[in-house]
């Protein structure tokens, strides 16, 4: 079952990504190396907080997991429709 406090998780994270990529297309690859390090620390602490919800002792261990595999591809058909 999916919670509001971690549908709101996958949401940022999703903003953020789709954030980078639509910059990256727009930008032609010209911004410095380091440019995206704290957004990718973000979504790292967005994921970190979503493993706890989850009841899991590390991300590393969720994405592992394949319940929780199916889980994300259900939260992400109902964030995108």
């Amino acid at each position: 079952m999916m919670t509001r406090q971690k549908k709101e998780i996958l949401k940022k994270i999703a903003d953020i990504e789709e954030w980078i990529a639509a910059d990256e297309e727009m930008g032609c690859g010209f911004a410095p190396a380091s440019f995206y390090d704290l957004l990718y620390e973000e979504i790292h602490k967005l994921e970190e907080q979503l493993a706890k919800l989850m009841h899991y002792d590390s991300v590393l261990e969720m994405y592992h997991d394949n319940r929780w595999m199916k889980g994300q591809q259900d939260a992400e058909k109902m964030i995108f429709i």
